[in-house]
């Protein structure tokens, strides 16, 4: 009876280690220690049309700023622009990131698993989706945007950032029907986002960011679950003993 008590509160300690380390790993600001600190994007760089690459690269000071909803309904898919955010609200709805298969590779027996285009973010534990955000412009109206995990992480934690060079883009068709409820209550005109993720450096880096995060996770549940293993195994011997 005490074998079948301390395997199944063995496996339990596994099961949170392994859970902590999922949410640990998750929020570990790994692409922003990858890339470092890269050198600002000009309103010169843009003259002969800026290329994909600068998409999502830190914004000079000339790069023009949304400062209120009309500029953003004026604003051309063509124009790059960046936010000063006063505030940030997670709509928990995200698209598939350009960078990542349609399918991912399975097993002989289960074949390749169909990514969905848009999912819920409560069940993207790997970072695969781009998640839709509400930003809070100068003149207190919101519009919709996808950034960074890291960019959004800064905003939510009350921080006055400047957003990435970023550019108009259309709202996934799928997506648009969840963010309705969003639009109604916020205002917010759900058939353009302000787009800030340099696609070109996630791929190239999916899978050294991916890697990280394992190990990380894998590191973190080892400890836990041993900590949590030998504190079970000393409480049974007390009561052992006793």
């Amino acid at each position: 009876m005490k074998n079948t008590l301390r395997k199944i509160l063995e496996f339990l300690s596994v099961v949170i280690g392994l859970i902590i380390a999922v949410l640990v790993a998750k929020e570990l600001p790994v692409e922003s220690m990858l890339r470092g600190k890269e050198e600002p994007v000009t309103l010169a760089m843009t003259e002969d049309g800026l290329p994909e690459d600068f998409i999502g690269m830190p914004a000079a000071d000339d790069i023009p700023r949304i400062e209120d909803a009309q500029t953003w309904e004026d604003t051309w898919q063509t124009s790059y622009v960046t936010v000063e955010p006063e505030a940030i609200i997670p709509t928990g709805i995200g698209t598939r990131h350009p960078w990542v298969s349609m399918y991912s590779s399975g097993s002989r027996r289960s074949g390749s698993r169909y990514r969905a285009d848009v999912s819920d973010m409560a069940f993207d534990i790997l970072g695969e989706y781009g998640e839709y955000f509400l930003i809070q412009l100068p003149d207190k109206s919101y519009i919709l945007a996808q950034m960074s995990i890291d960019d959004a992480r800064a905003l939510k934690a009350g921080k006055k950032i400047t957003l990435p060079v970023g550019r108009k883009g259309p709202v996934h068709q799928q997506a648009l029907s969840k963010l309705e409820e969003f639009g109604k209550d916020y205002d917010v005109n759900t058939e353009g986002v302000f787009y800030c993720i340099n696609d070109t450096w996630n791929e190239s880096h999916e899978m050294i960011v991916l890697l990280i995060r394992f190990g990380c996770g894998a590191l973190i549940t080892l400890v836990i679950g041993v900590i949590l293993i030998t504190i079970v195994d000393k409480i049974l011997k007390e009561k052992t003993e006793d």
